[in-house]
């Protein structure tokens, strides 16, 4: 994802309106693989502030995943909100008194600024970063997912299972064993 600033660079409060939309289908983070089940759309704007240049906008698309508690796949609508700010590379030599630059270097170095070469701003890296920071951290197939079978793994939100389940700590076997009489 890009978008060509070329219009704008030179104008103070310029403005360029986009809709991007790419397939992403399939990516790998640290060994996990995400599947985008639709197209990753970002829509929003480049204001030129003279010196910065703001991205504003939304990303949207949906992912296929699994439920954390059935395994069972499950797609999720992720939508983030993008505000980031660029500067063009060749700006940090510029001309102006050395007081300046310094000035101006302490802001770029105080605020979250990307440099950008050239007339394109590449939006991809952005768009991840705000995706993923929108995924949710447990996805759940539905509200009351019950889960698994921790003795069988039978979907417990198809049916019972058959197991009985005997969560007694076995240093507190002899205190249940007095509670129901038995010695």
């Amino acid at each position: 994802m890009q978008v060509n600033i070329g219009e704008i660079k030179d104008t103070k409060g310029g403005e360029i309106r986009f809709r991007l939309v790419e397939d992403w289908s399939e990516l790998y983070l640290d060994g996990q693989s995400v599947h985008f089940a639709s197209p990753v759309v970002f829509t929003g704007r480049v204001t030129a502030t003279g010196e910065v240049f703001l991205v504003r906008g939304t990303v949207a698309t949906d992912i296929e995943t699994t439920c954390a508690r059935c395994l069972s796949p499950v797609r999720v609508s992720i939508k983030a909100d993008v505000d980031e700010r660029f500067r063009m590379a060749s700006h940090a030599g510029g001309t102006g008194s050395a007081s300046d630059r310094e000035d101006e270097n302490d802001d770029w170095r105080q605020e979250d600024v990307q440099e950008f070469r050239g007339l394109t701003i590449q939006l991809d890296d952005v768009v991840l970063e705000n995706l993923l920071v929108s995924l949710p951290i447990k996805v759940l197939c539905q509200e009351g997912c019950r889960g698994l079978c921790p003795q069988c793994g039978k979907d417990l939100n198809v049916g019972e299972c058959d197991c009985t389940i005997d969560d007694i700590n076995p240093r507190m076997a002899k205190l249940g064993q007095l509670l129901n009489g038995e010695d």
